[in-house]
């Protein structure tokens, strides 16, 4: 009896947890993007740090009732975003547990790792 109330009860978690992921393609909209940059340590002179500023891409985006954001390094020196990922643009999209997947113009996708999700504040109509 309690080993088909402990597989019950397993199984309903396995299979709530399956729904909690956010999967398929979504129209995302654009709350920011930019790149910013990140001191990094490179090395120490006598107890002195010295930095290197790293350049990062990030991106918020507004899904349903969350602002997902997230971050990437570039690959190289020369990659920028997409011009046309302004405040307010629509790209699709999709969200998993980590990561957040936006399709750039060509049909690529750009793979971010989520760094913090909130809740949207509600929009404003004029």
């Amino acid at each position: 009896m309690r080993r088909r109330v402990l597989l019950t009860l397993l199984l309903l978690g396995l299979s709530a947890s399956s729904f909690a992921v956010e999967s398929g393609l979504l129209t995302l909209t654009i709350v920011r993007a930019e790149q910013k940059t990140r001191d990094r340590v490179l090395l120490y002179l006598v107890d002195t740090p010295i930095y290197q500023e790293d350049p990062v891409f990030e991106v918020a985006v507004r899904a349903g009732g969350l602002v997902v954001v997230g971050e990437r390094d570039p690959e190289h020196k020369w990659e920028t975003l997409p011009a046309d990922w302004k405040p307010g643009a629509l790209v699709e999209g999709r969200i998993e547990k980590h990561r957040l997947y936006l399709r750039r113009p060509n049909g690529t996708y750009v793979r971010f790792i989520i760094t913090s999700r909130t809740k949207a504040p509600a929009e404003q109509h004029d």
